[in-house]
């Protein structure tokens, strides 16, 4: 068999390959999934593709998860809150799949910024709120100020909601694990900034490599969907292991339970805690020229939440246990206690609104999470109610 024949047979198979893979993609999600999720952004590393869309998801052509587009102009009498935040805020499908499915697809009308414009809507005529879905998956506080400030105040909030905690944590966490080699730089450590570089100043094989992987991604369904499938599996090499019911855990980790390497780890993550409050300081004095309120949400998160556990959610925990272990449970513990207390501090001194949303959930029996940090609809919907009871007029609450 000839060379020629040879490549003519994989071309042929990749094409098979890829027709199938389109097919498929566009019955299960409503698109053929060549299109990225995230653009390459000179601000904030990455930001939202205004072109991605899914059977769940509905982006508007400004980039916000929203049905409709937002003007840059604020209609008169027009109330403008945006929801800002990592995956969680953006209103991800849990990640947990193998053990719960029920959540593989959340709609934008079961969002919290959809639920919060309805109540909104309804307690005040004529209804003129507009709540817009601007969150990013996998942005820190920081890119939340770089985002504000290269985005959103050309378009005149009036109020600003960020909830974050999470992806803060997730960063100081892989840096203290992996060795703490260096400085914890918030900004340097942002995953992306150097494909950016790449890309916008070429020459090098690694501007070649780069481009010609994403020019693939682009227009193949194929690889677009085994990058994804590889990054996740490095991501998590066990996600299709589903945990087993018996093993016994402590999740109220102590210091004592740490061993030499988890303390010396724990001990250089807390040392960095203070950029958190700090950053949302830079945020509330910004937002604070324009007149814009800025109200900073510390998100929910599962091993910290007192609620009755769904039967789903325990495994969820135990899951978390089998890949984080002591080092984990105990740093997340003190991180947030700490992000808990400074943001608590931050918000005397400078006169922002701040609420802690671990224990949000303790009175509901409803499944809230669908992972070890996004939500479901009920999860979203009771956030929502939270913070109707914030923002509408006195009186209005319930």
């Amino acid at each position: 068999m000839s060379i020629w024949t040879l490549g003519a047979a994989a071309v042929a198979v990749f094409w098979s390959l890829e027709w199938a893979t389109r097919t498929a993609l566009r019955k299960r999600r409503g698109s053929d999934g060549r299109t990225t999720q995230a653009l390459r952004d000179r601000f904030t590393a990455w930001r939202n593709n205004p072109a991605f869309h899914r059977s769940d998801i509905r982006m508007n052509t400004q980039g916000f998860r929203r049905n409709r587009n937002v003007s840059l102009r604020k209609p008169a009498a027009t109330r403008r809150l945006f929801l800002l935040g990592g995956s969680t805020a953006y209103g991800a499908q849990g990640g947990f799949t193998h053990i719960d499915s029920r959540w593989s697809r959340i709609h934008n009308h079961e969002l919290i910024d959809a639920f919060l414009e309805k109540q909104l809507n309804a307690a005040v005529a004529p209804a003129g709120d507009e709540v817009i879905n601007a969150a990013v998956s996998g942005y820190r506080m920081h890119q939340q100020l770089a985002l504000i400030q290269s985005r959103l105040r050309r378009y005149q909030p009036d109020d600003v909601i960020l909830m974050d905690g999470y992806n803060d944590f997730i960063q100081l966490y892989n840096w203290a694990r992996s060795g703490h080699q260096g400085d914890f730089d918030v900004y340097g450590n942002t995953p992306g900034y150097e494909d950016f570089d790449s890309l916008a100043n070429p020459g090098s094989m690694r501007s070649l490599l780069i481009f010609g992987a994403a020019w693939l991604r682009a227009r193949s369904s194929l690889m677009n969907l085994a990058s994804s499938r590889l990054s996740g599996s490095v991501r998590n090499p066990w996600r299709s292991v589903i945990p087993a019911v018996q093993p016994e855990f402590n999740a109220d980790v102590r210091w004592g339970d740490l061993n030499g390497d988890e303390r010396i780890a724990a001990t250089a993550a807390l040392e960095h805690v203070s950029y958190y409050a700090a950053t949302t300081r830079q945020i509330h004095r910004i937002l604070g020229l324009d007149g814009v309120r800025p109200i900073f949400l510390l998100q929910p998160i599962l091993i910290l939440a007192k609620k009755p556990l769904t039967k789903e959610e325990q495994l969820f925990v135990q899951y978390e246990w089998q890949q984080g272990g002591p080092l984990y449970f105990y740093l997340f513990r003190e991180v947030y206690r700490r992000f808990d207390q400074e943001m608590s501090e931050a918000a005397r001194d400078e006169g922002f609104r701040y609420l802690n949303l671990v224990n949000v959930f303790d009175s509901t029996g409803e499944q809230t999470f669908s992972d070890f940090a996004h939500l479901t609809p009920a999860g979203n919907r009771i956030i929502a109610g939270k913070l109707f009871g914030e923002l509408c007029p006195p009186g209005l609450a319930v």
